[in-house]
């Protein structure tokens, strides 16, 4: 009947609901298949639709004539179509697999059993029609033999072949069913054999027999037209004989390998495949090993797999393949099945190959002996020949199949059959596949090929041929490139070899997910061809790009002479910066920037439709260079790294060039394109410049070899095209202003990670030098004598001056370059504003020029600082910090640190102080004066003003011995007799160094800061000027940690007040903010956190008293700030040990929608992050006294008393919608988080102690205040709320309590803090059944009001849904806090033991509340059933807990076993019992129960309990006991 109906809906063509009937008509299928499986009786429901398929075509005798009563008049072939819809939807298909997959596992033999006989009326159906077909009638209508033969075999192949082997594959199998299983298959195999043997044996021509034994028909074994006499759809046949052998292969050899050795062998003895089934000691013993092929389980001896293909495709696809796409894809499967089973065999014999000759050379042998092992070597070559030449066979077949991929991505090249034209390419895309093979056709075939071979890559590489692999990886990438017509797949977020998650996959799609598979990367010819396919790939994609400019010659394969290609860089920029292009007042244009980007979208679509290729390749080229951003180190060398630096520096090359080419022109949509195109360079330069510098340090610290080609011209080419690009973007419009300013400060960041990278790589190999070499000067005193004293460096071949010399001259490169450019730059804003006293007249030009530089020096300094920290680390001491560092080094890196200072006095003079208000004292701070450097500074200073020209760094080779004589005069600086009086004088600089930096901070008013601008700052007006102060902090904070490293490094520290002022009032307005931030806001805040984080670094431990005002008020800041971003966060916000240690990371709930979706949250979450960062700083080494002032803030925040406002409650009373809190409370209870994650220490931990029972008072007052079943919800529109969630908040004290009662040995517990644990989850789930799925409108429920307040909170949140993520975390860390509490708190919960059975109990009603359909529960919340299964495990874990502690709790486990077989058995409160599946999570914390459960007490619930469901329940509970725990082992 279904079929019927099924059909009828799709001969409706010209109705408009025809898919609509056909969608209800599948999912009436798949609820018949799920009700089915709840009975158990899945199986018949299978084998009945098999019946209902063979009655499209049957004869009139026998049974079937009173199924055809209910098939609609309509032609078999439209009933063959309805068959091929219904089996081809992965809905269905899905239904029948997990149906397939609940049978029991004692079931599984006898599924087995009826697939068998269901098989044998299929086969026997399929000769009795086919002897009856000519002249008679089928059915009720009249068909002609030919006709008829061609739909029973579709229907045999298409449909049958379909369900069967989906039983196949979905069947169960354990230890437990394994040899049954494996005698059902074997017998589902002699059904088969008779009619494949014909087919596989080894007579020269067999295809026409083994038609005749399925159809019971003669035909002329030599003639093929009365062979295919019937039709062509005869392939249909060999697609279920082919399709059925290879499932019953894989599910026999599955259960084999679970059975007993001896019994494995014999059943693998019948396969003929003895080999699989032998140990390795039977493999060095034995010599007679006989491989019986593919088919040897039908026939022994059989023919080859190649051969029965070869026969198949001579008849089938010699012509055209058109009409045989599932017969391609069964026969490729078959050559990977079988090529699985070579690749096992030649494995194994070549180890005994290589035993075998290990032991002749090895061992004294005598002749004889010699010559059987040689015999036996020579056996084994020839065996691994053979084979080899099989596998090279069914690889060649299948890579044959690489055309069709390669046409369905239109035209290879004749020249090079490996390049694409990826322009004509992008405008085709062949069909998505849905992995169904009877709705295969030639669009499908195409991504179902590519799928065997891209899912399978290690299996056939190793066999296939040189210009194949080529071609592979040419495809592999061109099919990357995503099309016109699709979206780019984002790797990692979908998964395609999981069906359950994805219906249907593209090529594009498959390529993505084997590009970021790291078994790709593990292949050889990836290693060596990669490199070289893809830059092909990416210079075909360039070409059409340029071809309208000037320079449209482009070449990227070899190396510019890069000096002219600067000379004529600096003439541009000269000629940029002269131009009055870009001289518009930033300020006086406009005040914010306008988000809009509609004008931008429509020059898209008008250009994209003149120029289509143009924008297809310029999305080719981000594609390509995105795929090097995510490339793995691993599959990078030397050689390949050369050539991708190469590629893309050139690409950068000629996209500077044509911007030059556009200058003078509006800027248009080609010019917004090409500037996208150079950030993507930039971002893949940065990226494998990354892997390139850890691939190098990782392989040598002693030897340095440059990174990029022409090291040192290459990195004046980063800094110089950033600058002149950048300069090149102040034309733009407003309406794409945002998106340009966007990719300038992405553009600026990846430039200083390349620099930070670059100098890090170059020093580390310095500093690694300068500290080994004290090693080989300590064996022989210095003498004085120079000469001397480098023969004995020079002897040292561990140490190679010229490279350490080349190293640092390249670092110092840099510095050099940087301190040029901003001298010039200061000198030019100090003349255009020396009679300026606002900022109004800088442009947006000067701004990203600072911004530039700061850039690239915080790049240099992080780089510098990241180094010295890991030769620290490697070491374990500070030698890198009293490293006699030489003169001149230390002189230009002061020197630019010094112009930097004079960069941060006019920014800071200009945007960020308010002059006339600043008192005399910070003028005079401010004033462009070299800062106090103190002696050593000076020294290095006039030592490199009066030796210039020797001190000059130059990127040249220097002769050996001035190298070896620095690092002699170096190792010298270090003797041992002075190294510790100089540490001591360099702690107590740290020290001096430090109380200043304090005492200014404290001393430094806020009153002088520009709060106006800073608010605008927030709001996202002036972004430059946002970006700019955040790069400004960042390279401050690395020159307070360089301070740290190298004493003699200028610190800044006038400037440090300042910059502490602004971070302050930064974080203070954001906290004060009440508008949602700007999104860009969080990404620029991260300088001051970053700031404010190496300052934490510096609070000086001696004497905390002088500076307990200043370390207070950090702490209070960023208490504040923590509790802006958990409020902002709403349902969130967690803890930073939730985010590293849930178990529920892996369930994605559903996301519904989220408050203030607009903010960002990827920005925020990282802020935060940041956050916790500077404040696990602060409280990483206090002293005593500022860890006091810790907990002490800590402590008022979560009772909720606010400093100085004793009237203000930070924590009201709860009510209908439940209590508030204030953000400053949640931020307590977070902070509190990482104080017990980071301090450590006994005087630390004492201080904790010594508040802890306070503590946790203020989290149980924070939960009982809070509690409310609204806490389920995540309201929509709550922009008025200024309070975190409640539900976030109950869920971080839960987890806070769950760390402490886990440290029970550090944390003393009182009673009443048990109980007051063990009542949570009861408290917080007891009304868990009556949550409703959403509200509408929580204003009308009249009953939740309650007063003014609450009725105004309520009606400004219009609509609310249950979040299912955030019921299961807290589930779960109810679970957690219950089972923790149980294991270390043992004798407190015995005398609790009615709270513990109360929260047991309501927690295991929840279980109730899942997957339930009842009209009772329409409209009430449930969990789906994946989400129950999760939480039934974790409810699992606290039986378990109870039997281990069952010397306390073993007379009370009987109470909590009973409520279980209650609520099992239909009397819990829904009366709907628990399903099956969620029943099996929780069975072994059931049996746990009962194993701690004395006979008397199970005696006793069985009298209890009765005559009824309950005491069946508990019957059928001992008996499992028995037999899959008792004597299986205990948890």
């Amino acid at each position: 009947m279904m079929f019927s109906y099924l059909t009828i809906g799709l001969s409706l063509v010209d109705v408009l609901d025809q898919s609509s009937l056909s969608s209800k008509i599948e999912a009436f299928g798949c609820q018949l298949i799920n009700l089915y499986s709840q009975l158990r009786q899945v199986n018949n429901t299978i084998f009945a639709l098999c019946k209902a398929v063979r009655l499209v075509i049957s004869h009139d005798d026998g049974g079937g004539i009173h199924y055809t009563r209910f098939m609609a008049a309509l032609p078999s072939e439209a009933y063959a179509k309805s068959v091929g819809n219904l089996l081809s939807s992965q809905d269905f298909k899905f239904a029948v697999c997990n149906a397939i997959k609940s049978i029991p596992e004692g079931q599984a033999s006898g599924c087995i059993r009826q697939l068998t006989e269901d098989i044998s009326e299929s086969l026997e159906w399929m000769k009795v029609n086919c002897s009856m077909a000519e002249g008679n009638e089928i059915g009720k209508f009249e068909v002609s033999s030919l006709k008829c033969f061609d739909l029973q075999a579709e229907l045999l192949g298409r449909g049958l072949s379909e369900l069967y082997t989906l039983v196949l594959d979905s069947v169960t199998v354990t230890i437990g069913n394994s040899n049954l299983l494996g005698v059902s298959v074997k017998d589902l195999m002699t059904l088969l054999c008779p009619c494949m043997n014909s087919l596989v044996g080894v007579q020269p021509l067999t295809v026409n027999k083994f038609l005749c034994s399925v159809t019971g028909r003669n035909f002329d074994a030599g003639n093929k037209d009365d062979l295919l006499k019937f039709g062509f759809s005869s392939y249909w046949v060999f697609v279920f004989f082919f399709h059925l052998y290879m499932f019953c292969r894989s599910l026999y050899r599955q259960a084999i390998s679970l059975m007993p050795p001896d019994l494995s062998r014999r059943m693998l003895e019948v396969m003929g495949d003895s080999s699989t089934a032998y140990s390795g000691k039977d493999w060095m013993e034995r010599t007679d090993w006989d491989d019986g092929g593919y088919f040897s389980w039908i026939h022994q001896p059989s023919t080859s797999l190649l051969v029965v293909i070869q026969s198949v495709s001579n008849i089938y696809l010699q012509d055209s393949s058109e009409d045989c796409c599932p017969l391609i894809y069964v026969l490729n499967a078959m050559a990977l099945q079988r090529l699985v089973d070579l690749n096992r065999q030649i494995n194994s014999l070549e180890y005994l190959l290589q035993s075998n000759d290990n032991l002749v050379q090895k061992m004294l042998l005598d002749d004889a002996s010699l010559s059987l092992y040689r015999k036996r070597s020579r056996k084994w070559a020839r065996r691994i020949s053979v084979l080899r030449q099989e596998a090279a066979g069914l690889t060649d077949y299948m890579m044959g199949h690489l055309q069709l991929v390669a046409e369905g991505q239109q035209s290879i090249s004749s020249d090079d059959a490996t390049c694409m034209d990826t322009s004509a390419q992008a405008l085709l895309e062949t069909e998505e596949w849905d992995f169904s093979i009877c709705s295969m056709n030639m669009k499908s075939l195409p991504t179902a090929i590519w799928w065997i071979l891209c899912q399978n890559i290690d299996i056939w590489c190793s066999h296939t041929a040189k210009k194949k692999l080529k071609l592979f990886l040419s495809l592999l990438i061109h099919t990357f490139i995503p099309s016109s017509t699709s979206s780019f797949v984002r790797i990692g977020k979908q998964h395609i070899n999981e069906p359950s998650q994805l219906k249907k996959v593209t090529m594009h799609q498959i390529s993505s997910e084997l590009l970021s598979d790291s078994i790709l990367y593990e292949q050889k010819f990836v290693r060596r061809y990669l490199a070289s396919r893809f830059c092909r790939v990416l210079e075909k994609s360039v070409l059409p790009l340029f071809k309208d400019f000037p320079s449209g010659n482009v070449e990227l394969k070899s190396s510019p002479h890069w000096p002219e290609v600067l000379g004529a860089l600096e003439k541009s920029s000269v000629k940029v910066s002269s131009s009055g292009l870009v001289t518009n007042d930033y300020f006086s244009d406009s005040k914010s920037i306008a988000h809009s980007s509609e004008k931008l979208c429509t020059e898209i679509c008008t250009e994209q439709k003149a120029l289509p290729f143009t924008g297809l390749n310029f999305t080719s080229c981000h594609s390509l260079l995105n795929l090097l951003c995510w490339m793995p180190k691993g599959c990078l060398n030397s050689r390949s790294f050369s050539v991708y630096a190469t590629y893309i520096l050139n690409l950068e090359r000629v996209v500077v060039g044509s911007l030059l080419e556009c200058q003078g022109t509006l800027y248009s949509h080609r010019q917004h394109d090409l500037f996208r195109l150079f950030v993507s360079c930039r971002k893949a330069l940065k990226y494998i410049i990354m892997a390139a510098c850890e691939k190098k340090t990782e392989a040598s610290q002693s030897s340095f070899a440059p990174i990029l080609p022409e090291d040192s011209f290459s990195v004046l080419w980063l800094f110089k095209s950033l600058s002149l690009v950048v300069e090149l973007q102040q034309a733009v419009s407003k309406d794409i202003a945002t998106q340009v300013k966007d990719l300038i400060f992405s553009l600026m960041d990846h430039t200083s990670y390349v620099f930070l990278t670059l100098s890090k790589y170059q020093i580390s190999h310095a500093v690694h030098f300068f500290l080994n070499a004290k090693r080989p000067c300590k064996e022989q005193p210095f003498s004085g004598n120079v000469n001397e004293q480098c023969n004995l460096i020079e002897s040292n071949p561990c140490l190679d001056s010229s490279n350490c010399i080349e190293a640092w001259n390249d670092a110092f490169l840099v510095v050099k370059m940087l301190k040029e450019q901003a001298q010039s730059l200061l000198n030019c804003l100090k003349d255009n504003l020396c009679t300026e006293k606002e900022f109004l007249g800088v442009d947006v030009v000067n701004l990203n020029k600072f911004s530039s530089i700061v850039s690239c020096f915080s790049g240099f300094l992080w780089g510098l600082a990241s180094a010295i920290n890991d030769e620290d680390a490697r070491f374990h001491d500070n030698k890198a910090k009293s490293l006699g560092w030489k003169r001149e080094h230390v002189s230009e890196l002061n020197l630019c640190i010094s112009v930097f200072e004079d960069f941060n006095n006019l920014f800071l003079r200009m945007f960020l102080v308010e002059v006339d208000q600043q008192p005399r004292s910070y003028c005079d701070a401010l004033n462009l004066k070299k800062p106090e450097y103190g002696p050593d500074f000076l020294d290095a200073e006039e030592c490199s003003l009066n030796g210039s020209t020797q001190a000059e760094i130059s990127c040249g080779r220097q002769q050996q011995k001035s190298g070896a004589a620095m690092a002699c005069s170096l190792s010298s600086d270090i003797d041992d007799d002075s190294q510790t009086a100089s540490v001591r004088r360099l702690q107590l600089k740290d020290v001096s160094f430090a109380a200043s930096i304090m005492t200014k901070v404290d001393s430094f008013d806020l009153q002088v800061i520009n709060k106006p601008l800073l608010r605008c700052l927030l709001k996202g007006d002036y972004p430059e000027v946002a970006f700019s102060l955040r790069q400004l902090l960042i390279a401050s904070s690395a020159i307070l940690r360089l301070k740290l490293q190298i004493n003699k490094i200028s610190s800044l520290s006038s400037l440090v007040p300042c910059l502490v002022g602004i971070s302050q009032v930064l974080l203070l307005e954001l906290v004060g903010m009440v508008d949602i931030p700007d999104t860009f806001s969080f990404v620029w805040l991260d300088g001051v956190l970053k700031y404010l984080e190496e300052l934490g670094n510096h609070f000086p431990s001696d004497n905390p008293t002088l500076y307990g005002n200043v370390y207070a008020r950090m702490i209070e800041l960023h208490l504040r700030a923590m509790g802006k971003c958990i409020t902002l966060q709403g349902k969130r916000a967690t803890l930073a040990s939730h985010e590293t240690e849930s178990s529920t990371k892996t369930l994605h709930g559903h996301i519904g929608f989220s408050e203030a979706s607009h903010l960002g949250p990827h920005c925020l979450d990282e802020f935060k992050a940041r956050l916790r960062m500077s404040f696990k700083m602060f409280i990483k080494k206090p002293s005593r006294l500022h860890l006091l002032t810790v907990i002490q803030t800590i402590e008022k925040a979560l009772v909720g008393v606010r400093e100085g406002c004793t009237s203000i409650y930070g924590i009201t009373t709860g009510n209908a919608a439940g209590g508030k809190i204030s953000s400053i409370v949640a931020a307590g209870i977070d902070c509190f988080d990482l104080v017990i994650e980071f301090v450590s220490g006994r005087k630390h931990l004492d201080v904790v102690k010594e508040h802890i029972q306070s503590i946790l008072a203020g989290l149980f007052n924070i939960i009982l205040h809070l509690q409310n079943p609204l806490i389920f919800q995540r309201f929509m529109h709550d922009k008025g709320s200024t309070n975190p969630d409640s539900g976030s908040v109950i869920l971080m004290c839960i987890e806070v309590l769950i760390r402490i009662f886990g440290k029970h040995a550090l944390f003393q517990m009182k009673p009443w803090h048990v109980a007051q644990s063990l009542r949570i989850p009861a408290a917080l789930f007891q009304d868990f059944h009556q949550i409703k799925l959403s509200e509408a409108s929580i204003s009308s429920h009249s009953s939740l009001i309650l007063d003014n307040e609450i009725s105004d909170r309520l009606a400004s949140k219009d609509l609310s849904v249950v979040d299912r993520h955030f019921s299961i975390d807290l589930f779960a860390a109810c679970c957690r806090l219950l089972y923790t509490v149980l294991k270390h708190h043992k004798s407190e919960c015995e005398r609790c033991i009615s709270l513990l059975e109360t929260s047991v109990s309501v927690l295991l009603h929840c279980l109730e509340t899942v997957d339930t359909d009842s009209i009772v529960r329409k409209g009430y919340f449930s969990w789906e059933l994946e989400e129950g299964v999760k939480c039934g495990c974790f409810l699992r874990r606290i039986y378990e807990e109870i039997r281990q502690q069952k010397e306390s709790f073993g007379r009370h486990c009987s109470q909590f076993l009973a409520n279980y077989i209650y609520v099992y058995s239909g009397y819990g409160p829904l009366k709907t019992g628990i399903k099956r599946e969620i029943d099996e999570a929780l069975r072994p914390g059931i049996y746990a129960l009962i194993d701690a459960c004395s006979a008397d007490d199970l005696q006793y619930l069985h009298t209890v309990f009765g005559e009824g469901p309950c005491r069946n329940t508990l019957a059928t509970l001992r008996h499992d006991y028995k037999l899959n725990f008792q004597y299986e082992g205990k948890v």
